[in-house]
């Protein structure tokens, strides 16, 4: 759906800041605090998905000290036809020499239904990641069970359409630094 100017503008007028810029940066300084406790000894490669998972991802990675690869995945599910289904489209995986036998983690900024992170961390264990991670800026409660669970969890939110800090609202606002709700 494209939506014209005034109809943008009216997304952020029904709105409302759910998570502020400072909340945001506390959270990721305490979960970059956790994981760089954890890779001491070891060089991990950290794993952004795109295109919402660079936001945080990019805060994330510049409070670690450590030695790290970074890089990116661009993975989605398919279309209405598969809704539920564990298939995914890889518009780009990681160089499989890059993954086998590291400890992986992946960056994304909401873990909402958990299908695509599910088959994006089976694929990487299957590919011959020691160990395979996943930390999400936002935990989304959807009030049902999900196939998978974050590792490391930087805040939770109501099942409202949220955008702001790498999540769109039609491919809008993924700019803004502070998490929006919107109330239809």
């Amino acid at each position: 759906m494209q939506l014209n100017y005034q109809q943008a503008l009216e997304i952020l007028k029904n709105s409302e800041i759910l998570y502020s810029k400072e909340q945001l940066v506390q959270c990721i300084g305490r979960m970059a605090k956790q994981i760089e406790s954890e890779i001491v000894g070891e060089i991990p490669i950290f794993l952004s998905v795109m295109n919402g998972g660079m936001f945080f991802g990019s805060s994330l990675l510049q409070q670690i000290s450590g030695a790290f690869v970074s890089d990116y995945i661009h993975a989605s599910r398919y279309g209405d036809a598969t809704f539920g289904s564990s298939h995914i489209t890889w518009f780009r995986q990681p160089k499989l020499e890059d993954i086998q036998n590291k400890t992986v983690y992946i960056l994304d900024d909401i873990l909402d239904e958990g299908h695509t992170l599910s088959e994006i961390k089976r694929f990487l264990l299957d590919a011959g990641a020691k160990e395979c991670k996943i930390a999400v800026l936002i935990d989304k409660d959807i009030g049902k069970v999900k196939p998978i669970t974050a590792d490391y969890v930087g805040l939770s939110a109501p099942n409202h359409f949220l955008f702001g800090y790498g999540m769109d609202i039609y491919g809008l606002y993924r700019q803004l630094p502070d998490i929006y709700m919107y109330n239809s």
